[in-house]
């Protein structure tokens, strides 16, 4: 296992939403806003890494193939 440490930016209409259920999941179980984004990626990971790699191969062989 590899730990990263990933920067996530926000359009300012995800802050808000972002920021109203940081509130709400405050009141709950304590959690900040890093929290929570921390608790979502972790349960999502495993069906987007495919997609990033898939990505990031298509991307690769671009540059590849303009160099």
């Amino acid at each position: 296992m590899k730990f990263y440490k990933l920067t996530y930016v926000l359009e300012d209409e995800y802050v808000e939403k972002l920021a109203a259920m940081a509130e709400r999941y405050k009141k709950v179980n304590g959690w900040s806003e890093k929290d929570m984004l921390q608790f979502a990626v972790t349960a999502l990971i495993r069906s987007d890494m495919q997609r990033i790699l898939n990505f990031l191969e298509v991307e690769i062989n671009r540059l590849e193939k303009n160099n």
